[in-house]
């Protein structure tokens, strides 16, 4: 018996390499530079399955590659979660809201796992006191940025969809706490994105609860100098979380409308990026006249 199951694992092993250079996964590994944003979310949808069984072989960066996948996919949910609620479709909404959680807790539960084989307290991350939490971040090195970011990032956008639960929003000092670590140890990843968190943790609360727009805008311009201003993401926060907040119309439109007139090839190898954020960038624009006062325009105008 144990024999068997030994050989099985071995041959699973030898297998991976012709598994991992399969049509999908191989397309799966060059998803950054694809502008179509269609076949970017079929080939992660198509995709997930096979990443979750291969991750149960217990390989640290298959691990990471399912956390990252899964929290990539739920973006597309969140999408039409977010197009479904400006429809007045609240029903479909919900049940995409539901979609989305369901796969940020797994790409969190993926990212922890990875993290936990550099340190076991990681394997009850939501559960073990906050301090012994800090402490085990301040021994992580640079070679686990990766698996941090996406526990974050899966945990944040999870809690961000479940405002309304008191037991998930206590959560998100933990959330700060990661991404503060990863900006210490690479504020470059994946193109500076923790920045983009704060962009939002400051952009998108009011005042009175530790809202502040100034310090949202300073992380953006991190992105941006990070990126050589390529980026096109950091110019849809910049409206989002920064003009809006501030009920800047002007900076808002303009914002949005340099992302929509940017070429496709702005940033090579990042396509995926750059439609994504024109995508958003469009929804958002056609929302101006219902995001702010007639009034305002106005006044910009005289």
């Amino acid at each position: 018996m144990i024999y068997n199951k030994l050989y099985s694992r071995i041959s699973f092993l030898l297998l991976l390499p012709i598994l991992l250079g399969g049509c999908g996964l191989a397309k799966l590994a060059r998803i950054q530079g694809e502008s179509d944003l269609t076949v970017v979310e079929s080939t992660l949808e198509g995709n997930l399955g096979t990443l979750e069984r291969l991750s149960k072989i217990g390989n640290k960066n298959l691990i990471v590659k399912t956390a990252r996948a899964l929290s990539s996919y739920s973006g597309f949910i969140e999408d039409k979660m977010e197009e479904a609620e400006i429809a007045g479709d609240l029903e479909t909404a919900e049940e995409l809201r539901a979609r989305a959680i369901d796969h940020y807790k797994r790409s969190e539960a993926y990212a922890f796992k990875a993290l936990g084989k550099s340190n076991k307290t990681f394997n009850e991350a939501r559960t073990v006191d906050l301090e012994a939490f800090e402490k085990a971040l301040q021994k992580l090195k640079k070679k686990d940025v990766e698996p941090l970011f996406w526990a974050a990032y899966a945990m944040g956008r999870g809690i961000s969809l479940q405002k309304d639960d008191p037991m998930q929003v206590i959560d998100l000092a933990r959330v700060e706490l990661m991404m503060g670590r990863v900006l210490e140890l690479d504020e470059t990843f994946y193109y500076g994105s923790a920045h983009l968190f704060y962009t939002v943790y400051y952009g998108d609360r009011s005042v009175s609860i530790g809202g502040d727009p100034e310090k949202a805008k300073e992380h953006i311009d991190h992105v941006d100098r990070i990126n050589d201003g390529k980026f096109l993401m950091s110019k849809f926060y910049l409206a989002r979380y920064y003009a809006y907040p501030k009920q800047d119309v002007k900076l808002y439109k303009q914002a949005l409308q340099e992302v929509l007139d940017a070429p496709s090839d702005i940033y090579p190898g990042e396509e995926a990026a750059t439609s994504l954020a024109k995508s958003r960038a469009k929804r958002w624009l056609d929302q101006a006249d219902v995001l702010f006062d007639p009034e305002l325009e106005e006044e910009e105008t005289e």
